[in-house]
């Protein structure tokens, strides 16, 4: 079974993800890695030599093709509604929430991450409308607020038990 984590900028995707595929003894592939390897390019370079929609794309086709057991997914993963729905039928779909606020701490200032230069309300628009499209595909919410990443590791690794996962 495949395990994507998906999550708004900052919610440590990569961090738990690392740390779930070592207590799982499994593969993680960090999707954005992995895309700046194959395309020989930083993300924010594709975004500004090809535009988002070329990035989304791009996503879309190599979370599809990833050997990964465990896949930190971007952000904007579910730019297009049959990716969402695509990673929900292949494996447990694991949101990684927190409040906006605490995101946004986390991000300012983040200059490799394109989406995150956008304006202050903005993105905290973006957070509500991605905070739903999450919610809705998600197997198992886990709560990421003021956690350590340990802590979250051990909440998934509860909820995969309780759910019927690894």
């Amino acid at each position: 079974m495949k395990i994507y984590l998906i999550g708004f900028m900052g919610a440590g995707k990569s961090t738990v993800g690392h740390l779930l595929g070592k207590a799982l003894n499994a593969t993680f592939i960090d999707l954005d890695q992995l895309i700046e390897q194959k395309c020989n390019k930083k993300i924010s370079e594709i975004f500004k030599d090809d535009g988002e929609m070329t990035f989304r794309k791009i996503e879309a086709d190599y979370l599809k093709t990833s050997n990964g057991e465990i896949i930190a997914t971007g952000g904007g993963v579910l730019y297009f509604e049959e990716t969402g729905q695509w990673i929900q039928q292949e494996g447990m779909v694991i949101y990684l929430q927190a409040p906006f606020e605490e995101l946004y701490a986390r991000i300012q200032g983040d200059h490799t991450r394109p989406v995150a230069a956008r304006p202050y309300e903005e993105l905290k628009d973006l957070y509500h409308k991605r905070d739903q499209a999450y919610r809705n595909i998600s197997h198992i919410q886990v709560s990421v607020s003021r956690r350590s990443p340990e802590d979250t590791v051990t909440d998934i690794l509860s909820s995969l038990k309780v759910n019927g996962g690894k």
